[in-house]
């Protein structure tokens, strides 16, 4: 798959707001990353080097996530939320 029909494939389709489209996208792609380092570290077998890069990793995914997840994003969802018609 090529890096163009990557990107369009990740983008929620639901989500009309260009800026939300991406940002959940992007949270997405976060939130599989520390699921895979989460399996990572539950490996019977991993040793105390690749527990210490995996931790690391995990640590970075967090802080990404902690400042993805701002105040910005929850307007945005919120603003999504009302302009949804039932």
């Amino acid at each position: 798959m090529d890096k163009k029909n990557h990107e369009k494939s990740i983008h929620p389709v639901a989500i009309a707001n260009p800026t939300l489209n991406t940002l959940i996208a992007e949270l997405g792609v976060e939130c599989q990353r520390v699921i895979m380092l989460v399996h990572q570290l539950q490996l019977p077998n991993i040793s105390d080097r690749q527990k210490v890069d995996v931790l690391a990793e995990l640590n970075a995914s967090i802080i990404h996530l902690q400042s993805h997840c701002d105040d910005d994003l929850q307007e945005l969802i919120a603003d999504e939320l009302e302009n949804i018609t039932d």
